[in-house]
């Protein structure tokens, strides 16, 4: 791999956090490469390679010496990244509609209402086609599908979360403080949970779709 030889300055740094600050909290400090690896849940050679494609570092490594790696640094670049790459997913897909647009004898600046039926209808077959594939390749997921999985998966986490102080005083020996601290700590984690997958649906919402007349009409 080769890596990006292009750094971000300071002040380029700065904006990416401001614009995407830590999640809440979270507590901002220095880690190595394999710290940095187990805080973000991924592998060693991903953060390899972000470094690779212009993630920020602090302090580079080698010869025995550790990497140092600013976390909100890195979480901020890799946020940044990811909206980049959603960006491109949806040009993607407006370059695709285009295409089989002009397949069937549109222009890129027809709308779907302004063609005739006829090339309405093997549009739409094309676009029901691609779906379908789509779903036996299991590329494609259904929103009731998606909701099942991310409330079965929320409710493992808050279950165990919730009994973790209890079980953990039983077994250690806590002090009163220091498992009403880690109350403290698993409420916050499962109330930002609850946050964060009710802003998902939000920003997805069901769009009510109303087949205008003529549509479809020969």
């Amino acid at each position: 791999m080769t890596e990006n030889t292009s750094q971000l300055t300071e002040n380029q740094i700065e904006s990416l956090v401001a614009k995407y600050p830590l999640p809440v909290g979270a507590i901002d400090c220095v880690m190595t490469r394999e710290e940095l690896a187990e805080s973000l849940a991924v592998s060693l050679p991903t953060i390899t390679e972000w470094i690779g494609k212009g993630m920020p570092v602090k302090e580079r490594g080698g010869q025995g010496k550790a990497y140092e790696l600013q976390l909100s640094h890195c979480w901020a670049w890799r946020q940044a990244w990811k909206a980049n790459e959603d960006l491109r997913s949806d040009q993607v897909k407006r370059a695709q509609a285009a295409m089989r647009l002009a397949l069937v004898g549109g222009s890129s600046g027809d709308s779907l209402e302004s063609l005739d039926p006829k090339t309405r209808r093997e549009i739409l077959a094309v676009q029901i086609e691609q779906e379908r594939f789509q779903r036996e390749r299991n590329e494609l997921l259904k929103r009731d599908d998606v909701a099942e999985a991310l409330d079965n998966l929320f409710g493992m986490i808050r279950d165990t979360l919730e009994s973790a102080p209890d079980r953990i005083e039983r077994k250690e020996a806590l002090s009163p403080k220091a498992t009403s601290a880690l109350v403290d700590i698993c409420d916050e984690l499962v109330n930002e949970m609850a946050r964060r997958i009710a802003e998902f649906w939000t920003a997805r919402p069901v769009k009510a779709v109303v087949a205008k007349e003529g549509l479809f009409d020969a």
